[in-house]
């Protein structure tokens, strides 16, 4: 049996023009978006917490993907300003962002009404 390939989610210049933000963005899921939105053309800036890991995605990303627009920068959504200081230099990069993709997760089980900024952190 054969089975046939999946055609593009997206197809290839339908986020032309565009800039997404992906946190999380150097593995698992995280990656994977980063790639489905540069191959719908969009110009990308990822950021994750692990700098080496994050290096490793770019270099796969620029390899995969050629004279893309991308843009990464390590940071930790837990600290505001290292969010903030990414959000300023990813919209100097690639300009203000059209999609933001919250990937980066935690592993607590808690609803969003009962999480504090300190159990965030925590």
């Amino acid at each position: 049996m054969t089975v046939a390939a999946h055609p593009p989610f997206l197809a290839p210049d339908a986020l032309a023009g565009r800039v997404a933000v992906v946190t999380g963005g150097s593995s698992g899921i995280g990656l994977a978006t980063v790639e489905a939105l540069l191959s719908a053309g969009a110009a990308v800036a990822l950021c994750g917490r692990n700098a080496q890991r994050l290096d490793d995605a770019v270099s796969r990303l620029r390899a995969l993907f050629p004279g893309a627009s991308l843009f990464a920068q390590a940071c930790d959504v837990l600290d505001a300003d290292s969010v903030k200081a990414f959000a300023a230099a990813s919209q100097g990069a690639l300009g203000p962002a059209a999609m933001l993709v919250n990937n980066a997760g935690q592993g607590r089980v808690s609803t969003f009404a009962d999480t504090d900024d300190q159990a965030w952190i925590d």
